[in-house]
């Protein structure tokens, strides 16, 4: 059990997490999920330039592209050259893609993702659809709003568009208003944030809120943190269940208990919208180099694709001294996982 710090035993609430001035307002419109997908409709529309493009091969496998010479266009054109049939992305989702991009001018090869002959997901790209990114900038994750799994779409834009600005397209010996082809494949999608059924609370437990585009918040009894692992199942997934060694894709808020009451968030993938690959391994490093404690790690064997796991970490269950990923604090750890898919 959890001890009341409170000579009175009066219950006080604090909100504890980093939550924007319109999180209150937010957590109202928090959506009946998917909503992102519901009436979705597309950033861009097609047109003349992104119409002329045609592109041949197995999706996931470098295409064949054939840009008419020169292919030029006044603004953003997107169009689907095959229709998938999987998961329709809306914004916030997750996409796994692979591109290649070319100069409208001459029809010339720039640039590629790491395709080979067949589709790697290990050499995929998870990029958030419609919503800014540290991976590729907004207008071509806002290419792939409404799409569906199995896709690939054709996106005509320039080339400050697509490498984020001018400068950063003179850099490519690009000037930023040179028309460029990107052909995109979608190998596979998850939901962004965590879309299953609310469960009950554990009575003096750490309580969760979301905001409208997914972030959580905590609240707090003004409580001692426990002794013992503690895991609260916050939203009840119905996907595959998860299991040791495998690798699954979190959304991950980490949050210090101090004392009186959590402060401080010390990791947060909310804040770039670009979930985590981990394996389920105890201090397993991914490519990022952040890796999971103990504690975690058992929390989360067993939970189902689709859910919210709170869990509270205390010294005991957690990181060896000296082994916590960098600006990790010391003391008890909360966090909440979002568990969006497993490979």
């Amino acid at each position: 059990m959890i001890q009341d710090r409170s000579k009175t035993g009066v219950v006080r609430k604090l909100a504890a997490i980093l939550l924007a001035s319109a999180f209150v307002a937010s957590v109202a419109a928090c959506s009946d999920l998917p909503a992102q997908v519901q009436g979705c409709v597309p950033a861009f529309g097609g047109g003349a330039a992104s119409e002329s493009i045609s592109a041949s091969g197995a999706i996931g496998t470098k295409p064949k592209v054939h840009v008419p010479t020169p292919t030029k266009a006044s603004k953003v054109e997107n169009s689907v050259l095959h229709q998938g049939t999987g998961l329709i992305l809306g914004k916030g989702d997750i996409a796994e893609i692979s591109s290649v991009l070319y100069v409208g001018e001459t029809g010339k090869l720039v640039g590629a993702t790491a395709q080979t002959a067949a589709y790697s997901k290990a050499t995929a790209v998870q990029v958030p659809v419609g919503d800014k990114s540290t991976v590729l900038p907004l207008t071509v994750t806002k290419a792939l709003q409404c799409a569906r799994v199995g896709s690939r779409i054709v996106t005509v834009l320039t080339a400050a568009q697509v490498y984020g600005s001018a400068s950063a397209a003179s850099a490519q010996s690009l000037a930023g208003t040179d028309t460029m082809v990107l052909v995109t494949d979608i190998g596979d999608g998850f939901r962004g944030r965590a879309t299953g059924i609310l469960q009950p609370l554990q009575s003096g437990f750490p309580s969760v809120v979301t905001s409208g585009d997914g972030t959580p918040g905590l609240t707090l009894d003004l409580q001692e943190p426990p002794k013992t692992l503690q895991t609260e199942l916050v939203r009840g997934g119905s996907g595959e269940k998860v299991k040791a060694g495998q690798k699954v894709l979190l959304q991950v808020q980490g949050v210090s208990w101090t004392d009186p009451a959590p402060t401080t968030t010390f990791d947060s993938t909310w804040t770039d919208h670009t979930p985590r690959f981990y394996s389920l391994k105890a201090l397993a490093a991914n490519a990022g180099g952040q890796f999971l404690d103990k504690g975690s790690v058992k929390a989360l064997v067993g939970q189902r694709v689709g859910s919210q796991v709170l869990v509270v970490v205390p010294p005991k269950a957690g990181y060896p001294s000296g082994k916590a990923p960098s600006g990790y604090p010391s003391g008890t750890l909360i966090f909440v996982y979002d568990i969006l898919g497993t490979y």
